[in-house]
């Protein structure tokens, strides 16, 4: 009989229960010699692999010989060696029977050639899952009272924090770093702030180059922000903030809450729109409309020259409208600028501008002042207990004093905020010369929402530009 010696141990089981490799290998080349079976080969050993899947690279090239005709019977220490899932188990005894191959566990007796052995394997089998499982669930439940606590759950800290007694601290030395990914962010893509960070020569915390996905990754982490999150399911982590359930950590925050959602939206904005139109350096890609059609209008560069033309022409739709240079634009707007402002730059403050956020805070809260409502209802008709009402009820009110703070502070700031941009027009001559591209962007995106723009069809020459003409701004 030629056996196959099939090893497993993952670190914490060999400190734990002496599962070593060296140990296991012994006990199973004595055992063969009991039996007079051959050794075929070297031991195929998995360190430091779990056994609840079957993606392990020797087990892998061990059913592969299998599938030769090379080996005639499988010895592992202990069945939990191969396997804790039972729909594994199965799905490797009918690989093994196909190819006429047995299964043997040096400290367990099992039969796989009749009825009762495949029985009794399966139930331990099914023990060894629900072990597993259930150590698991008790894991998870751990993991997520700490989180609800406001404490680091484990595991490697953010790029910005070291953990130090189990709990996160600002690293001073990746914390700058952190802050500036953030702010520029705001108008740069994740691509090129990659790209530049790693041609600066700042290192990643493993030395090596920056990837879109890090700084990604970064720009939409909560932690930042002073929460934490808990999710079952991995994939949440690569949800955006809003859409992940957060709660209130009792580390130092490196980004203020208010940044951190500015961001959020803009990055959301992003997800929506397209993220090259939002982080081109063209600087009215994000704002112009198309005036003929309603499509939006995207930057084209002929040359070195950046211009603007209707979005839906690239989609076929039928649309008669021009291309447009940005340097004509930019000259046009500037020439038209106080009619384009109206009466804010003289006004007393009393001008609103719409405040996007402010709504999507008041209908949130909205939202939770209806569902504190419903739960009562619920309690009323005995829907829910007495506990389980005023434990979902504490929560929202949390919520609810949250967002009225939020809303509070939009209003006290939107007078500031005014202030500011009023500077921002009355200065915007100065401004727009020491302004980089980016920054010209974003003074736009600043001032105005929308332009609808078209051109005047009658030209003489091809020489010649078309007359621009801005049919509305907002």
């Amino acid at each position: 009989m030629r056996c196959a010696l099939y090893v497993r141990v993952s670190t914490d089981e060999q400190a734990k229960h002496g599962y070593s490799i060296l140990a296991q290998i012994e006990k199973l080349e004595a055992y063969c010699i009991s039996q007079g079976w051959e050794i075929a080969g070297e031991p195929y050993v998995d360190d430091g692999y779990s056994a609840k899947d079957l993606n392990r690279p020797h087990f892998q090239r061990m059913i592969t010989e299998v599938k030769k005709g090379d080996i005639d019977v499988v010895l592992v220490y202990r069945l939990d060696r191969l396997t804790r899932s039972v729909s594994d188990l199965y799905d490797i005894l009918q690989e093994l029977d196909k190819y006429n191959c047995k299964f043997k566990s040096a400290t367990e007796v099992y039969d796989t050639t009749n009825a009762m052995g495949r029985l009794f394997i399966t139930l331990v089998a099914a023990i060894a899952q629900w072990e597993r499982e259930n150590t698991a669930e008790r894991v998870r439940m751990g993991l997520e009272k700490k989180v609800k606590l406001g404490l680091w759950k484990g595991g490697t800290p953010p790029y910005g924090y070291k953990v130090v007694d189990g709990e996160l601290v600002v690293y001073e030395e990746e914390e700058k770093i952190v802050r500036e990914i953030f702010k520029l962010s705001r108008t740069i893509g994740f691509y090129i702030l990659a790209k530049q960070l790693t041609d600066r020569g700042i290192p990643t915390r493993r030395g090596g180059e920056w990837h879109v996905d890090t700084v990604r990754d970064i720009a939409n982490n909560p932690t930042y922000a002073g929460y934490l999150s808990f999710s079952e399911n991995p994939k949440d982590i690569k949800k955006p903030p809003r859409e992940r359930k957060l709660f209130e950590g009792n580390h130092e925050r490196i980004i203020d809450r208010d940044e951190f959602w500015e961001l959020q939206d803009i990055l959301d904005k992003r997800r929506t729109f397209g993220g090259k139109r939002e982080t081109s350096d063209y600087y009215f890609s994000s704002i112009l409309k198309c005036a003929r059609c309603g499509h939006s209008m995207s930057g084209h560069r002929v040359g070195k020259k950046k211009n603007y033309r209707c979005s839906g022409k690239k989609v076929g739709k039928s649309c008669t409208s021009h291309m447009i240079l940005e340097d004509n634009l930019v000259k046009t707007i500037f020439s038209q600028w106080d009619e384009l402002i109206g009466d804010f730059s003289s006004s007393s403050g009393e001008t609103e501008f719409p405040t996007e956020h402010l709504n999507k805070v008041k209908s949130e809260l909205s939202n939770v002042q209806k569902l504190m409502r419903k739960k009562k209802v619920m309690y009323e008709n005995d829907v829910i207990d007495i506990d389980e009402l005023i434990q979902e009820t504490e929560k929202l009110r949390e919520k609810e004093k949250e967002l009225q703070r939020e809303i509070k502070n939009i209003e006290q700031n939107d007078n500031q905020n005014n202030e500011e941009l009023r500077a921002i027009i009355l200065n915007m001559d100065q401004l727009w010369l020491k302004a980089n591209a980016y920054e010209r962007k974003e003074l736009m995106n600043l001032i105005f929402e929308q332009l609808v723009i078209d051109t005047k069809d009658e030209y003489k020459s091809s020489k010649q530009a078309r007359e621009i003409i801005i049919v509305s701004a907002r």
